[in-house]
């Protein structure tokens, strides 16, 4: 789980549009978790507990999600049934119940936000990955290669930021997230660090993509490592905040090293996975996530079979030696910064020092999480850089 501080503001709520919007954002929770989601209201709601459910059993049923469970408060629940609570924010809506035809409007108006809805591709075994596009076809590509077990949300900013100018694609780990079909999770066919950097030329074979810039954050980066000295259709690579296993090369954090330990438990069975789970579901795990971005940052331990496919592919990224990686001669933007309390930077320094074309920013300021959050010094960065490699692309050796 990426560390944060307690910063950046809770997504506004209270309309119909923003109560859909919280629904779907919330959904790659809501769709995993066996039994309903229970939610609590955010203050009092005319009617009770009876009236909140009719509401969410109208928003959800028109936009094809889980149906929701009411409570009156929300000290009983657990963490991330607490965090899908505080996302939806859940408020009676002006007016009162919507009717048919205006529900439905919100519904499309929800569906049809940035980034869109997940096209299914076939990872190289067959696994299917959900997986997003944005902006031109036939612009430069970049994949964005967020850290492991995060849902696509987490990403969006970046799509954004750079969808004005290049065909932006993203996905979900895989085995990580159920289908909007209803089909669970699916088995779970291989985790080896390997086996993620070919999903990755995987998400290009299926938009058609014959080389991409590969933006990796986080445990990313080791992914778009991985996925670079296997294949030249990476043609440049931009790492920020990069969490990596170098053996003696780099020191790790104190939660570098305390996740290590986390996921080597859950990932030896899943009787371990779910005694750990019994203990990360206490609310207090919320404490130390940030508010606007909790219900992402809770996926991948909202269960204990996810806990455990955690403990496999995030215990992979954390523990393969990247050493061996760092032969690909493509440009590269390697980015930390000294706040960094989650991934060391001298992680990053020593990446840098040892791809053959790398080039360092070490930032003044700012945390792990910031990195996702796309802030303008840090897309104009990545602009600069993209625009930098496309040129020299298009002008050849």
């Amino acid at each position: 789980m990426p560390a944060g501080t307690a910063a950046g503001a809770v997504p506004e709520t209270g309309s119909l549009d923003a109560l859909a919007r919280a629904l779907l954002d919330t959904a790659s929770l809501t769709r995993v978790v066996p039994e309903p989601v229970r939610v609590a209201p955010a203050g009092p709601f005319p009617g009770g507990t009876p009236s909140a459910r009719a509401l969410l059993d109208r928003v959800t049923g028109a936009l094809g999600l889980p149906e929701l469970a009411v409570v009156p408060e929300p000290g009983p629940l657990p963490a991330a049934e607490l965090a899908v609570s505080r996302r939806l924010a859940l408020r009676p809506p002006p007016g009162g119940t919507p009717g048919g035809d205006l529900l439905g409007d919100v519904a499309r108006r929800a569906l049809a936000a940035f980034p869109g809805r997940p096209v299914v591709v076939p990872a190289h075994d067959g696994t299917p990955l959900r997986c997003w596009a944005a902006g031109p076809e036939g612009a430069p590509a970049v994949a964005v290669v967020s850290a492991c077990g995060m849902p696509a949300g987490l990403a969006v900013k970046w799509m954004a930021a750079l969808s004005s100018t290049h065909r932006v694609v993203t996905w979900e780990s895989r085995g990580l997230f159920a289908g909007d079909d209803g089909s669970g999770l699916g088995e779970l066919t291989g985790h080896s660090l390997g086996v993620q950097g070919d999903d990755l030329l995987a998400v290009l074979d299926g938009f058609g993509i014959p080389g991409a810039h590969a933006m990796g954050l986080c445990g990313g980066a080791a992914i778009a490592l991985s996925a670079a000295a296997r294949s030249e259709r990476i043609t440049s690579l931009s790492l920020w905040h990069g969490d990596y296993e170098l053996g003696d090369g780099a020191p790790k954090t104190a939660h570098q090293r305390d996740m290590e330990s986390l996921l080597a438990m859950a990932a030896r069975g899943r009787r371990q996975a779910a005694g750990m789970h019994r203990l990360m579901s206490r609310p207090s795990t919320l404490e130390a996530l940030r508010p606007d971005i909790a219900h992402y940052l809770i996926h991948p331990y909202a269960t204990p079979e996810l806990l455990y496919r955690y403990g496999l592919l995030n215990g992979a990224i954390m523990s393969t030696d990247c050493r061996p990686l760092l032969t690909a001669g493509r440009p590269a933007l390697v980015v930390t910064s000294a706040e960094d309390s989650t991934a060391h930077p001298a992680g990053s320094e020593y990446v840098a020092a040892h791809l053959p074309r790398a080039e360092l920013r070490t930032l003044p300021e700012g945390d792990h999480l910031t990195a996702f959050d796309a802030g303008s010094e840090l897309v104009v960065l990545a602009r600069q850089f993209l625009c930098d490699v496309t040129t020299k692309d298009r002008k050849g050796p």
